[in-house]
């Protein structure tokens, strides 16, 4: 049996079934993760001691959430509690332990030789990947956090007026009622925006704006690397950001090769985060190639589209080897 747990709605997941069912001749468990619930009515037992052995798990989209508890039911209490604080800390507890329970299930229901991705793995650190990165050798862009108004005035300067907000995690969201999307990115913050900032306000991210010739996509597979190189700068559109797509005039995608040094230095930075797999952004100037971030889940389907990668067969192959 081959275990895929992803999100209900991921293509990249139907195209690779589609494939293990061309190229294997057993079952395909598909576990959709978009939400964890405690059930009420059904069995759930779990012998923490014990897996259920199969031939190979991918960890597409693991990043299953518990939805939370946000009253305690009364039949589960011996005695009525009007103590605030002490309701609050039950519920913090209750949560902590469905969290538990979730990331157990994930990790230990199954187990492989053979597995892509992992259950705990979903999302990273970013700005702990950046600095490993730099201490392999990766050029990286000027990066800070800050509060402080002076200190990105500072900042600003110091990139000679070439400056980026990004977020750590991108928010996402599908409005069902107008059947449009909302969703962060990157934007440039001009001196105006800063002088009518408080002296002090929420922590941001900020990184010097580069002046790139193109973006580079990448996906990692077991030690390989397949890249793509995209003109977005050629588009005042998505010259910031690849993703403010322009439906009408695409960014033109090509495949492209990354010098064999970076690459071996990318395979040392998967190594040291143990990645198997996951989607790496950078961006070359006229002089550097400087590593973005990393997404141990990302998109690769307009990678393999543009350059005849063929990954989800690839991933497929992999998975039944």
């Amino acid at each position: 049996m081959v275990v895929i747990y992803t999100e209900d709605i991921d293509i990249t997941t139907n195209i690779v079934m589609d494939w293990l069912s061309v190229l294997y001749n057993g079952e395909v468990k598909r576990i959709n993760t978009d939400f964890f619930q405690i059930p009420t009515e059904d069995e759930y037992f779990i012998d923490i001691s014990e897996s259920i052995d199969v031939k190979a798990i991918w960890y597409r989209r693991p990043g299953r959430r518990p939805l939370p508890i946000r009253t305690i039911p009364e039949d589960l209490l011996i005695e009525k509690i009007d103590n605030t604080k002490l309701l609050a800390l039950l519920m913090h507890s209750a949560n902590k332990e469905i969290e538990n329970i979730n990331a157990c299930d994930l990790a230990n229901k199954y187990k492989a030789e053979n597995i892509l991705g992992g259950p705990l793995r979903y999302e990273v650190n970013k700005f702990q990947v950046l600095r490993i990165a730099k201490d392999i050798g990766i050029d990286i862009p000027k990066s800070i956090l800050t509060n402080s108004k002076a200190k990105l005035i500072d900042f600003y300067n110091e990139c000679n007026g070439e400056l980026i907000s990004k977020m750590h995690d991108m928010l996402l969201c599908d409005i069902n009622e107008t059947h449009s999307t909302y969703a962060t990115y990157t934007e440039k913050i001009e001196l105006s925006f800063i002088n009518n900032l408080p002296d002090y306000f929420f922590i941001g991210h900020f990184q010097e704006k580069l002046e790139k010739e193109y973006e580079i996509r990448s996906f990692y597979l077991d030690g390989d690397v397949f890249s793509m190189a995209m003109f977005s700068q050629k588009d005042q559109r998505t010259s910031v950001d690849f993703r403010r797509y322009n439906r009408e005039n695409m960014n033109r995608r090509v495949t492209y090769k990354l010098p064999s040094v970076l690459e071996d230095q990318i395979r040392m930075l998967m190594q040291k985060l143990n990645l198997n797999c996951g989607s790496i952004d950078i961006v070359k100037t006229k002089d550097r190639y400087v590593f973005l971030e990393v997404n141990p889940v990302g998109q690769f389907g307009f990678v393999t589209g543009a350059c005849n990668y063929h990954l989800h067969k690839k991933i497929a192959e992999y998975l039944i080897q």
